[in-house]
């Protein structure tokens, strides 16, 4: 059965859609609309591509309308204007282009604002995510599931980086709770609901997957196997996914400074002891001690380097909530093609 938020939400959604030019169906109003968020930056290899299979799926799904959103983070190179070219023949292609490179989260996160339909599924435009997945993340998605998660059986990547990426997410289901699911992507579906908990929520530092599961009343996954990405580089490198990695660690959980606290408790511990023993040996046994200087300096070094790490966490975390509290807006739109309303207007909305 269709989820209740998204039947509720379904016909004001819908209303601002020209269902017959964007679907060719004077009934397409009776079918919920569905947003795809197709994410991009310098894909000029891939749009045409990515648009061409976008729609040969979704014309197979003839239950619903879609529409394609796509969020340029100020690509480079011509995406924009082939892009530009679609939306121009196709009023179900929707884009908003920002004025600077906001990062692949807040793109992510403001093309689900930005979408209409009584659901949205992510997508990446390099189609290493299966678009043939529609159809059963939609179909979970009627049986009553609000965040439908696809999982990458495989993937076509190094065993050092495949291994590396399973244990991360086993330790991030360990520290950040069961809703985690493991070798889950941002490939999903999140229901109109899971969009409008997300509204509210103006994290400039996000792990976005986890913050969807943890939003999620029912969430499930389904396996596929990635294919290899056909055109240009991925714009994850080494640096990127480490940076990823440790979004996730510091804003889904406070272990980090948990662990500095425990680290610093047993440090002092051992020093109170270390101490003690230097204590009883000179009242005893003062001809043996050594003159202790060597001692010293290691101690006086290693508690100078243990002070630096623990205020290197808490300044990560310090630095996090000035920029949380500074409320600056997530994104900056410069160009909108085929939207209702002004930027101005739009970029309201993003910031309620």
């Amino acid at each position: 059965m269709l989820r209740a938020t998204g039947m509720a939400l379904m016909a004001e959604t819908t209303s601002g859609v020209n269902a017959e030019s964007a679907n060719g169906g004077p009934d397409s109003l009776s079918r919920p609309l569905i947003s795809i968020i197709v994410p991009v930056f310098n894909e000029e290899d891939n749009v045409d591509r990515t648009y061409s299979e976008l729609k040969r799926v979704t014309a197979e799904l003839k239950d619903y309308q879609f529409e394609i959103l796509f969020t340029d983070n100020h690509s480079t190179d011509s995406t924009f204007e082939k892009l530009s070219s679609i939306a121009a023949h196709d009023p179900s292609v929707r884009i908003a282009r920002f004025a600077r490179n906001f990062g692949f989260q807040q793109s992510v996160l403001t093309g689900y604002r930005l979408a209409r339909g009584a659901a949205a599924i992510q997508i990446d435009a390099d189609l290493q995510d299966p678009p043939s997945m529609f159809g059963p993340f939609l179909q979970k998605w009627r049986e009553g599931f609000d965040v439908v998660v696809g999982v990458r059986r495989s993937r076509k990547e190094t065993l050092l980086l495949r291994r590396a990426r399973r244990a991360y997410y086993r330790f991030m289901r360990r520290i950040g709770g069961p809703h985690l699911i493991p070798d889950g992507g941002d490939f999903r579906l999140i229901d109109r609901s899971v969009i409008e908990r997300l509204r509210p929520i103006h994290e400039p530092h996000m792990y976005l997957r986890g913050l969807i599961s943890s939003l999620a009343r029912r969430q499930t996954g389904i396996p596929f196997d990635r294919a290899a990405r056909l055109h240009n580089e991925s714009k994850f490198r080494f640096g990127s996914l480490v940076r990823l990695a440790m979004d996730g660690i510091i804003a889904h959980s406070s272990l980090p400074l948990r662990v500095s606290f425990y680290m610093g408790l047993v440090i002092a511990l051992a020093a109170v002891l270390l101490a003690t023993f230097y204590l009883v040996v000179r009242l005893f046994s003062h001809q043996i001690v050594p003159p202790g200087f060597t001692t010293t300096q290691i101690l006086i070094l290693f508690g100078i380097g243990l002070n630096s790490l623990f205020l290197g966490v808490l300044g990560i975390y310090v630095g996090r909530i000035y920029d949380q509290v500074r409320l600056r807006p997530p994104t900056i739109i410069s160009d909108l093609i085929n939207f209702d309303e002004q930027i101005d207007s739009v970029e309201r909305n993003l910031l309620r």
